[in-house]
């Protein structure tokens, strides 16, 4: 069964009418003052960032909106791929740098716990990840591998989830407000006590893939995320 976001009751055109309650926000922290080649970086990070996370709102008839055009992968940096936690906490996705993860090879791997908010993750492989209460706030999963991933009690609103593979996830006990699902794959998915707006939770029963059992838990998927 999946929690909504508590309705608020309004009067207006001769009657009363319930509409979806606003999505909390968080104040940003700020940085410190960063050097000129810096903050040239972290501005370009805000607009590749800012295109990503437009793709993300879901429009009136929840279509699939085109890709962010972002910029070369950088496949120099051999350490690009290793996933540490931001410093800076949530902070409303903000980072000193952008966290660029595209098709990076995760699979299996232990992010449990850690904060990578914002990140980019187009392409990646989570398939098998450990998730559990991981923040991904913001972040852009687009056409990812997260087969299998075990994303139990992480911090997920506002992600991208569109065209991804999430064949068999656990999404026990998530936070997915305005989290977006297009044409992503969803069966065999456990949704027990997840956290969504009521306009995600339609959006995703609609989906023909939200079928099937979980291997893990044994849950129904639509029976889990509450789907009549």
């Amino acid at each position: 069964m999946a929690f909504v976001a508590a309705p608020l009751l309004t009067r207006g055109g001769g009657g009363r009418r319930l509409v979806d309650a606003p999505a909390a926000t968080r104040p940003s922290m700020a940085a410190a003052p960063p050097s000129r080649g810096t903050a040239l970086r972290s501005a370009a990070a805000a607009a590749v960032l800012a295109l990503a996370l437009g793709v993300g709102v879901p429009t009136a008839a929840h279509a699939v909106l085109p890709a962010p055009k972002l910029p070369p992968i950088d496949r120099t940096d051999k350490t690009r791929c290793i996933v540490s936690s931001s410093a800076m906490g949530q902070a409303n996705a903000a980072r000193d740098s952008l966290l660029d993860l595209r098709e990076c090879p995760l699979s299996a791997a232990d992010l449990s716990g850690f904060d990578i908010s914002g990140a980019i993750l187009t392409g990646a492989d989570l398939s098998g990840a450990n998730l559990t209460g991981t923040q991904m706030s913001k972040s852009y999963v687009y056409k990812a591998n997260l087969a299998g991933a075990n994303f139990t009690s992480a911090i997920l609103d506002r992600v991208t989830f569109d065209g991804s593979d999430m064949t068999g996830a656990l999404l026990v006990n998530a936070v997915l407000s305005d989290a977006t699902f297009v044409g992503a794959n969803l069966k065999d998915t456990d949704w027990t006590d997840v956290y969504m707006g009521e306009f995600a939770t339609r959006a995703a029963c609609k989906n023909e893939t939200l079928a099937g059992t979980n291997p893990v838990t044994g849950e129904d998927s639509r029976e889990s995320l509450g789907c009549r």
